[in-house]
């Protein structure tokens, strides 16, 4: 009885094994199966969407245009910049320096405190070709430096800036 118990044992494990090994090489050799004729996109939802759903929606609708708006916007940026760079090296080489007050608007149209600063030093390194005096210069930077955002005046530009009005104002002894 033992006999016929393993002999039936090991013939069930062959079998088992055999139908195994059949069938992962028989996966092995089927093609993705990929329904014929069925478009997703002409599938519609089983319930109407919700409030909830439409607003999302439209918010992302609505951030993907203000992402758009702030790349835009920072081309433009970018653009205004480097031709305002070009402008400042043309400006600082040429020999009389006129238009000292242009320099300084355009400047301050960035509403950005460091490109103001660093006008200004631009504009002081070449003080002594400048066609305004000391006091006019001081009234120019600092009338141009008020018209920057409060949060673009931040206390280091602040009180570089007012370091140099000081040295500009400084009565001679």
């Amino acid at each position: 009885m033992l006999f016929f118990l393993t002999i039936f044992v090991v013939v069930l494990a062959a079998a088992a094994l055999a139908f195994i090994a059949r069938r992962g090489r028989r996966e092995r050799y089927l093609p993705d199966y990929d329904p014929l004729n069925i478009d997703a996109s002409r599938f519609r939802p089983l319930f109407a969407p919700t409030e909830e759903d439409l607003a999302a929606v439209e918010r992302e609708k609505q951030d993907a245009i203000d992402a758009e708006q702030r790349e835009t916007e920072r081309r433009t940026r970018e653009k205004k910049l480097a031709n305002f760079a070009e402008f400042r090296q043309t400006w600082h080489a040429s020999e009389k320096k006129k238009n000292a007050a242009e320099i300084l608007a355009r400047a301050g149209e960035f509403q950005k405190g460091e490109v103001f600063l660093e006008t200004v030093k631009t504009v002081l390194d070449e003080r002594q070709n400048v066609d305004l005096s000391d006091e006019d210069l001081a009234q120019l930077i600092e009338s141009n430096f008020w018209l920057l955002p409060a949060n673009e005046r931040t206390p280091g530009v602040t009180f570089t800036i007012n370091e140099e009005l000081k040295t500009l104002r400084k009565p001679l002894c």
